[in-house]
C-alpha cells in the first residue's frame, strides 16, 4: 500500500506582502499529479493546511479544491496545525467525510474520531490515529479525556511525558496484525528546522521523543518542521517537509512530499520526491555596487538584498529598479555587536553630533539626511520654545 504524506502547505502565506496564491495553486496540483502517477493508496496531511487561523475566502477555495482533488484519487485523512483554527476543521468534519477526507481539528478520544478506519484505495484496511497540534496548556485536559479514571494533572506538566501518554491511548487497541499509522503535528528532538516555522512551538517546551511512539505503528507521519526527514525507526517516523520555501531561512532546503510503501511484516520504504514548482528564495550579499551588477536568475526566485558598506537615501527604491519585482526585502547587513556604545560616552553630546554618529556606525552616506534631521530638530525646538512662552 503506497500512502502520500504531506504536510505544512501553510495556504495564504506571504512573502513581505506579496500573495504566494499562484504559487500554492501551482505546488497542490503538483502534488496531486505525483498521487495520481504515483497510484497512491491513501493521502496524509499532516496539518497547517492554512497560514492562519482566519484565512482568506481565496485560501480557503485553494485547499478545499486540493482536498478534493486528492480525495478522488484515495482517502485523505487530515489534522489541525498549530497554524489551522481546529473549530474551524471541526466544524467542516462531516462535510468532508462525505467526500472521503478525514479531518479531525481538536484530540478526541479513540472511539470518537481520534482513530479512524480508512479503507485504502487498494482495499487494504488501515488505522489511522490522528493527533493534532496540542497547545501545552491544552495537553492536561487532553490526558484526562483520554483516561477519565486518572486525577487532574496526574500526568504532571511535562509536555513530552503527556504527548506519549496520548499516543498510548490512542493506539491501546490497534491490532497488530493490521497496518496502523499516526498522523501529528509535533516537534521531536533531533528534527531539523527550516527556518520558516513558529519558533514558540518548536522550543524545548513543545519537543517530543521519537522513541516514544508505541511499536504495534508502522508509520508515523508527522508535520510541524519544513524539512523532510526522518527522525526514528522503530516505528519509522518521519516529516514530509513543505512544499514551498516558506521564509529564507529556508532557501537551501528543497521541497518534497513522502512516498511511503507499507506491507505487513516488511520494512517501511520511503521516498522523497521533489517538487518544484514553487519560486525559490535566494538572498544577494554585497555592496550596492556589486549588487547592481547583478542579473535576475533564469528560475524566478523571490529576493532578498543585504547591502554591505555605505548606501545612500531610498537605496531599496534603486536596487528594485534595477532588479525589479523579485526583491521583497532590502536591508543593511549590519552586525550588532559592531555597533555597542557605551551610553555614558553619549551624555551631553549635541543631538547632530549623536545623529551623525549613527549614521556613521550604520554606514549611510547621503547628505540630505542630516539636513533634514536639522530641520525637523529645529522645528522641534522652536515648537517647544513656543509652548513655553504660551505658558
Amino acid at each position: 500500500m503506497k500512502i502520500l504524506h504531506t504536510a505544512d502547505w501553510h495556504v495564504g502565506r506571504t512573502i513581505r506582502g506579496r500573495s504566494r496564491a499562484d504559487e500554492h495553486r501551482a505546488v497542490l496540483a503538483e502534488i496531486v499529479e505525483v498521487a495520481t502517477r504515483r497510484q497512491v493508496d491513501l493521502v496524509i496531511v499532516a496539518g497547517d493546511q492554512f497560514d492562519v487561523q482566519a484565512p482568506s475566502p481565496e485560501a480557503e477555495q485553494i485547499v478545499w479544491k486540493a482536498m478534493q482533488d486528492l480525495a478522488a484519487i484515495a482517502p485523505v485523512v487530515a489534522i489541525a496545525g498549530n497554524h489551522d483554527n481546529p473549530r474551524r476543521l471541526e466544524a467542516v468534519r462531516q462535510l468532508l467525510a462525505a467526500n472521503a477526507i478525514h479531518a479531525v481539528g481538536s484530540m478526541r478520544r479513540p472511539d470518537d474520531g481520534g482513530v479512524v478506519r480508512v479503507e485504502a484505495a487498494d482495499g487494504t484496511p488501515v488505522n489511522v490515529a490522528m493527533l493534532p497540534f496540542l497547545h501545552h496548556r491544552a495537553a492536561v485536559r487532553a490526558a484526562d479525556l483520554l483516561d477519565s479514571d486518572k486525577a487532574d494533572g496526574e500526568y504532571g506538566a511535562q509536555y513530552a511525558g503527556l504527548y506519549a501518554r496520548f499516543t498510548e491511548g490512542l493506539c491501546r487497541d490497534m491490532d497488530p496484525a493490521e497496518l496502523n499509522v499516526l498522523v501529528g503535528h509535533v516537534t521531536a528532538f533531533g528534527g531539523l528546522r527550516g527556518g520558516g516555522e513558529r519558533e514558540a512551538h518548536t522550543i524545548e517546551r513543545y519537543c517530543v521523543d521519537p522513541r516514544a511512539f508505541p511499536q504495534v505503528l508502522d508509520y508515523v507521519a508527522l508535520g510541524h518542521l519544513h524539512v523532510a526527514q526522518q527522525v526514528g525507526s522503530a516505528p519509522p517516523v518521519r516529516y514530509a517537509g513543505a512544499p514551498l520555501m516558506m521564509d529564507f531561512g529556508e532557501s537551501d532546503k528543497p521541497c518534497s512530499a513522502t512516498i511511503a510503501e507499507l506491507e505487513l511484516g516488511k520494512p517501511v520504504r520511503t521516498e522523497e520526491v521533489p517538487l518544484i514548482t514553487g519560486r525559490p528564495l535566494r538572498t544577494l550579499r554585497g555592496t550596492l555596487e556589486e549588487v547592481m551588477s547583478v542579473d535576475v536568475p533564469d528560475d524566478d526566485p523571490w529576493l532578498r538584498v543585504l547591502l554591505t558598506g555605505a548606501v545612500p537615501a531610498g537605496v531599496a527604491d534603486t536596487v528594485r529598479d534595477r532588479l525589479g519585482e523579485h526583491v521583497v526585502d532590502v536591508r543593511l547587513d549590519t552586525r550588532t555587536d559592531d555597533l555597542q556604545v557605551d551610553a555614558t560616552e553619549r551624555i551631553g553630546r549635541p543631538p547632530q553630533e549623536l545623529f551623525a554618529a549613527f549614521l556613521e556606525e550604520r554606514q549611510i552616506e547621503d547628505k540630505r539626511i542630516p539636513e533634514l534631521f536639522a530641520e525637523l530638530l529645529e522645528d522641534e525646538l522652536g515648537l517647544e520654545e513656543g509652548s513655553h512662552a504660551a505658558a
